[in-house]
């Protein structure tokens, strides 16, 4: 009888281990400048390659490609896919440089075209393509896209096919027509998991296109969260066209439409800001599916239609710790009879024109009504809602959209701890009184941050102006105006609230001032990527901004 031997599964992949002749990962090198570059060198840094597509059709998993600065007129086709056994496949700026990706006078539509997974994209710059700068398609996956900078394009950065598992870190695209980012389906493949952190997406370059900041296409795609991004100068801030998704800390103005467009199910907003858009500063759009959006410790202000508008009462709008300001029309809009869809409480409300809400264009509230009890009887909600008859009490300064809550804010402790987020939009923890403060802000003593994007006009007051260039690395220039001789501190704190350095402590003279920062810290040490909080302050009054620096 013949005798069988059965190895056991661990005995099988050592065995089939010692069969696999192993290759460690490569690292390879474009320079395009060089004097010796030519796609036949072994792509060592003395002996580089010439083209990133002779890269992107050789790198394989686990393998790093850096490109040195350069002007790149060519369209790259990613060939192969990293896996999660080996690593990804590295393509990267070279250490303080910036390759560019430029069409000019390329026979191709889009700039980098992936269909491959476990990539990572760092540091590139990618401009004037008549397509996508960056497309994705064919089912990639577990692919970043990090530290890029997409400019003067039709399109920016398409993601469709099926992608899915992804991230976009600092990315900033900016005069494009159609979109910054889009993530839309094709075919019968839903996009889904894609995460968008400290992203910038902002000018479009034709005024008369239905242009988007943000996009997430209509369809069933679903679970995309959106980190700390920001959206300006588009038609449309957020176009929001998947369920399960979630924006926090975001911000849109100076939208020719509106901040955030809202149409599928289990939506979510936490600290999110909107302010002087065209027509609606936040809408809960219908897309023929019965859907929640959620409205959390979020301020909209200066909507020139609406503050918040509910196209069907087949969407449900739950509200709570919200501001609803400065609008010019009307301020919280349902379009069709009825409210059983909507569910809020210690939200604020203040309008400039009296019509602060509109059931079906016909039962409308003034802010009379709703301090009256009348909105509350009406829709057995906001029964522990604040009216505001000033709104110059309401925020630090309204005018130039620094919507800080003022000292004696009424929004201070007036909010609930029900499904508040642990911090506010600066990151700063709640409460800091008595209980959570309504809006996007909490106010603790100095705290006053304007937001970008008010104007270039030398104002009366103190201003601080954001750095530039932000995202950065190493220097930034940073700008700021006293409107008389005065002792001033500039100071520069990490997100959890350390002072990391000080740039002036000083009696500075009345005008405007700059200099620079070399993301040091006190002792002359590089500080690490992140997100930094610099700060002006002189006597009792205090400016802030928010710093990227990317390495």
């Amino acid at each position: 009888m013949k005798r069988i031997t059965f190895l056991s599964g661990w005995m099988v992949n050592i065995l089939s281990l010692s069969m696999i002749t192993w290759s460690p990962a490569a690292t390879y090198y474009v320079d395009r400048n060089h004097t010796t570059a030519n796609d036949a060198n072994p792509g060592t840094l003395n002996s580089p390659w010439k083209t990133i597509q002779h890269a992107a059709s050789t790198a394989v998993a686990g393998d790093t490609v850096y490109i040195r600065a350069g002007i790149y007129n060519e369209s790259v086709f990613f060939e192969h896919s990293g896996n999660a056994a080996t690593g990804y496949i590295l393509f990267s700026a070279y250490a303080g440089e910036t390759p560019v990706i430029d069409g000019t006078n390329v026979d191709a539509g889009n700039g980098l075209v992936l269909v491959r997974s476990y990539i990572k994209l760092i540091g590139l710059e990618i401009r004037n393509w008549s397509g996508n700068a960056i497309w994705v398609e064919g089912g990639a996956a577990f692919f970043e896209i990090n530290d890029c900078e997409v400019h003067d394009v039709f399109y920016g950065i398409g993601i469709s096919d099926g992608a899915h598992d992804f991230a976009l870190n600092r990315v900033t695209c900016h005069h494009f027509d159609l979109y910054g980012v889009d993530v839309s389906p094709s075919g019968s493949a839903d996009c889904y998991n894609g995460v968008f952190n400290d992203c910038v997406s902002h000018t479009g370059r034709d005024p008369q296109q239905n242009v988007d900041g943000f996009a997430l296409g209509h369809g069933t795609q679903h679970d995309f969260i959106l980190n700390r991004c920001i959206a300006y100068g588009v038609y449309d801030g957020f176009d929001i066209s998947s369920g399960k998704s979630t924006l926090n800390h975001c911000l849109a103005y100076n939208c020719g439409n509106g901040a955030y467009k809202l149409w599928q199910d289990e939506v979510y907003l936490y600290n999110c800001i909107g302010y002087n858009c065209g027509s609606s500063v936040a809408e809960l759009d219908w897309d023929g599916n019965p859907g929640t959006t959620y409205l959390i410790n979020c301020t909209f202000y200066d909507g020139k239609t609406y503050g918040v508008w509910v196209e069907n009462p087949g969407d449900k709008l739950v509200m709570y710790n919200c501001i609803i300001a400065g609008g010019d029309n009307i301020g919280l809009a349902f379009e069709q009879m009825g409210v059983d869809n909507y569910r809020g409480d210690y939200n604020l409300f203040h309008n400039d024109d009296w019509r602060a809400v509109t059931v079906g264009y016909t039962n409308e509230f003034s802010l009379d009504d709703i301090a009256g009890g009348a909105w509350s009887a009406y829709s057995k909600q906001d029964s522990h809602s604040v009216v505001v008859k000033d709104g110059a009490t309401l925020f630090v300064d309204p005018v130039l959209y620094d919507l800080h809550l003022s000292q004696s804010s009424p929004a201070i402790d007036q909010g609930t701890a029900l499904m508040a987020p642990a911090t506010d939009y600066d990151g700063i923890a709640r409460p800091q009184g008595a209980g959570v403060d309504i809006g996007a802000y909490e106010y603790h003593s100095g705290s006053s941050v304007n937001q970008p994007g008010y104007g270039t006009s030398l104002p009366g007051t103190l201003q601080l102006w954001q750095n530039f260039p932000n995202p950065f690395n190493p220097v930034t220039e940073i700008s700021y105006y006293l409107p008389e001789r005065r002792m001033v501190a500039l100071m520069v704190y990490n997100m959890h609230g350390q002072r990391v350095r000080t740039l002036i402590k000083k009696v500075v003279s009345a005008g405007e001032h700059r200099l620079t920062w070399d993301g040091l810290d006190v002792d002359n040490r590089p500080l690490p990527s992140g997100i930094y909080l610099c700060t002006l302050q002189t006597g009792p009054y205090r400016r802030s901004i928010r710093m990227a620096l990317l390495k």
